[in-house]
């Protein structure tokens, strides 16, 4: 693989190239932004260019070598994740990498750790990571993935350097369903408009169980608030009934608001997120004021927000659903 082969992210990937061009290479790392967009893929190519054989040539990785092929098949002695294996990742895990760091490369010019969802750490083990970033090592480099920068300690963003990833445009992520899932252009613009530039969640609208939840939501949504107070419960209970598809809900039901809303100010549905579902659009567009738009866009959103902070989720639902104006 190689820099390459990344969608997007060009920025962040000039920055880490011209890092490794003037031997100024960080031993340490946030890459920070929305869930799935490739953090993870750009921490593990950068990994690969660091023990490259041939990446002095290029500051890329030539995929050939035999640390590149070691890399590609998740082999390389140098080049290690971690993952939370229940909840939290705790101390024993750092702890780990702590007893790794002090010994020499075994093959490559440096070990690379890779923690992700670096979040999920908790305080002990956040604390055993910063006694580790105090005292950095040269041989070895500390790679944390996540999508919630502001749940780690401020001790710990301030010692890393911090590259912020945006959301891709809905451009590369078609260009990589079509070139990597050889999907149909129409059908993988489609799901690019409603990824909110993230290809794990485009791959996820394109599941078969997704497909239903969308067709389910958009019926509630269509129906939602004539003069029936019960078809409010009926969409907070829909979308609660499944933990996995509660965020992917709410993100489809700000994409209707936020349709409406363009549909209402310029009648083009070329600007459409859901332009496979204008009739919705255009109900919710119809019968709904700007303004009322607007405020369910806000609505939806701090929900969104606060379910990520672990607030109950019934009741979070509920509580939106009686604020939707509909």
């Amino acid at each position: 693989m190689s820099f390459a082969n990344i969608y997007g992210h060009t920025k962040q990937i000039s920055m880490l190239q011209k890092a490794m061009a003037q031997k100024r290479v960080g031993h340490s790392y946030i890459f920070s932004g929305l869930s799935a967009i490739g953090k993870k893929t750009l921490a593990l190519e950068f990994a690969q260019a660091q023990n490259c054989e041939n990446a002095a040539l290029r500051q890329d990785a030539c995929g050939q070598c035999p640390s590149c092929r070691k890399t590609t098949h998740g082999s390389h002695p140098d080049i290690h994740v971690l993952q939370a294996q229940t909840q939290f990742i705790r101390i024993d895990d750092v702890r780990g990498i702590q007893d790794q760091m002090t010994f020499r490369p075994l093959e490559g010019g440096k070990r690379v750790f890779i923690i992700d969802e670096a979040d999920k750490m908790n305080e002990p083990a956040a604390n055993a990571l910063l006694k580790t970033l105090e005292e950095p090592s040269a041989d070895n480099i500390l790679i944390l993935v996540t999508a919630r920068p502001f749940r780690l300690p401020q001790t710990i963003l301030s010692r890393c350097r911090h590259l912020r990833f945006n959301p891709l445009a809905a451009g590369d992520v078609a260009r990589f369903l079509t070139e990597q899932k050889r999907m149909e252009p129409a059908h993988a613009s489609a799901l690019a408009s409603l990824s909110g530039g993230s290809i794990g969640r485009a791959l996820e609208l394109d599941a078969e169980d997704m497909i239903a939840f969308r067709a389910g939501l958009s019926g509630l949504l269509r129906d939602a608030g004539r003069r029936d107070p019960m078809s409010l419960i009926v969409l907070a209970s829909f979308l609660g009934q499944d933990k996995k598809h509660t965020q992917q809900g709410l993100s489809i039901l700000h994409t209707y608001f936020r349709d409406a809303l363009v549909y209402r100010e310029t009648a083009r549905a070329s600007m459409l997120l859901n332009a496979d579902d204008l009739p919705v659009v255009e109900s919710l567009a119809g019968r709904l004021e700007g303004d009322d738009l607007l405020h369910n866009i806000a609505v939806v959103e701090k929900s969104r927000q606060s379910l990520d902070m672990n607030a109950n989720k019934s009741l979070t639902l509920d509580a939106m659903a009686f604020k939707l104006h509909l």
